[in-house]
């Protein structure tokens, strides 16, 4: 275990960093994030955060798994290099190595295998290298480089997904999915390097100080999205009414009202509203009237944009219930999470932003399904981060996509700016991170609860802002909020 902050003093310095590893534990993948996040950050490269700690992740556990396989065939008694045994040991592999990988550490910690690590500042480049003790068979080169050679003819993941049958689209998919981001993030494909040593392996990054953004191409994935929005209609105009009623300073609430009485979905969703857990006093609230005065023009403006989305998206895609009920959740723990941050003045904005942050996947259900289904069978097999293998499947992810939509339909600048950057709030315009955050952090927190990513790889940043100091009272915070969701569900 390393303290990042010391690294990066030590880089910074111009010295070399080293560390040596058996395991890499989730508490040494967050200190690499970190490390890489402090990196990138000093050099303005902070777009490369994901791109780069993706590749860094697949070095590291790839080098650490080749050293779990040598034990593995060591205790089967045969011989890695022969090429009847390799075969026959690699048939159990997966099941007693890769789906057992938390049982590996002790394996490992009392092995002789290791893994050493190397940081370095180097010609105008930030250099990373892995080192293990172990030597890669013939056969197992010839398939690594087969797979980096095919991966040059693909410009996305779709176009590996094609090639790969169901039963081996797991294996060596790392690999290709690091060339894919190597050319597509500007970093370069030659700036991945492995060397086959007598005695060791080596892989080696190197990360210009200058890389530049490069445009996307527009894939059929990304055009056929962008024409879905474009076909998706307005807002209803009844809804729009009443939007420009709520600004209008010379309107009343009797107005409203009369207004609002016309639409008996949007009436029975602002009486659902008032007599919801967070408003409800000791008497039901019966009247609109009534329900104005208690929620708000503020928040009923919040539940204008979200009874517009739902009314038009429900209506146009089928499976879009696990998507809501995910968003709904977010929405309670978002506003929850401002009340125990002392932030209770953003309560109501975290609310309404938990419920559109994911609108994007909705125009997900319209592609391709065997593409899609792809997409989510590699995010749980990476543990990651979704947008990331999004855009380098489809052209385009869902925040990007949520967004579009947001202004398509005229939705303030703040919501668009949350369903931008939910993922990658340290992208966020100043005036909007905090709100960012705040969502970033509720969705990090369902996801770590459904086993979909880890606490490792939150962004450490934000825990600070936050002041939650350690994995501890995080999870002690993010149970208080579930147990807390589970009592309002059952109200």
């Amino acid at each position: 275990m390393f303290d990042p902050n010391i690294a990066y003093d030590s880089l910074i310095s111009g010295e070399e960093v080293e560390f040596q590893h058996k395991f890499v534990s989730d508490e040494d993948l967050k200190n690499y994030y970190n490390l890489f996040f402090l990196i990138l950050s000093y050099f303005d490269q902070i777009f490369l955060l994901e791109v780069g700690f993706t590749i860094v992740k697949e070095i590291l556990v790839n080098a650490v798994k080749a050293n779990a396989k040598r034990i593995h065939f060591r205790n089967l008694n045969l011989d890695i290099n022969n090429t009847l045994d390799y075969e026959k040991g690699m048939e159990s592999f997966a099941d007693e190595v890769t789906f057992k990988w938390n049982e590996q550490e002790e394996i490992l910690n009392n092995s002789e295998f290791y893994i050493n690590s190397l940081f370095q500042f180097k010609e105008g480049m930030f250099v990373f290298s892995v080192e293990n003790n172990a030597t890669v068979q013939v056969t197992e080169q010839e398939r690594i480089l087969t797979r980096i050679e095919a991966a040059k003819g693909y410009n996305d993941l779709s176009d590996a997904f094609e090639d790969m049958s169901d039963s081996t689209e797991s294996a060596g998919l790392g690999l290709i999915l690091t060339q894919i981001l190597l050319k597509n993030s500007g970093i370069g494909r030659d700036r991945f390097m492995m060397e086959f040593l007598p005695n060791s392996t080596k892989v080696t990054l190197e990360i210009p100080l200058n890389v530049i953004p490069i445009v996307q191409p527009i894939s059929k994935f990304n055009a056929k999205v962008l024409d879905e929005i474009q076909k998706l209609p307005t807002l209803p105009k009844t809804l729009n009414k009443l939007l420009g009623l709520c600004n209008d300073p010379d309107s009343s609430i009797s107005n409203l009202s009369l207004e609002i009485e016309k639409d008996p979905a949007l009436t029975a969703d602002l009486l659902k509203l008032s007599n919801s857990a967070y408003y409800s006093g000791r008497s039901k609230v019966k009247t609109i009237q009534d329900a104005l005065k208690l929620v708000g023009l503020k928040n009923l403006k919040n539940l204008l944009y979200v009874s517009g989305v739902t009314k038009i998206l429900n209506s146009r895609y089928e499976k879009a219930s696990e998507i809501w009920e995910h968003s709904a959740k977010c929405s309670f723990f978002a506003r929850n999470l401002t009340q125990e941050l002392s932030l209770t003045k953003l309560s109501d904005i975290s609310a309404t932003a938990g419920l559109l942050h994911d609108i994007g996947k909705l125009v997900l259900l319209s592609l391709d399904r065997n593409i899609t289904d792809r997409v989510e069978f590699i995010k749980d097999k990476e543990k990651n981060n979704s947008v990331l293998i999004e855009e380098f499947t489809l052209g385009i992810g869902h925040p990007e996509i949520g967004s579009k939509l947001l202004e398509k339909w005229q939705f303030p600048e703040e919501l668009i700016c949350v369903v931008r950057y939910h993922h990658k709030p340290f992208l966020a315009p100043k005036e909007y991170r905090q709100i960012t955050s705040i969502i970033y952090l509720a969705n990090m927190m369902i996801d770590i609860k459904d086993g979909k990513t880890s606490f490792a790889i939150i962004h450490h940043p934000i825990l600070e802002e936050f002041n939650i100091a350690s994995e501890e009272v995080f999870m002690n915070l993010l149970n208080k909020l579930e147990n807390n969701f589970i009592l309002a569900s059952e109200q």
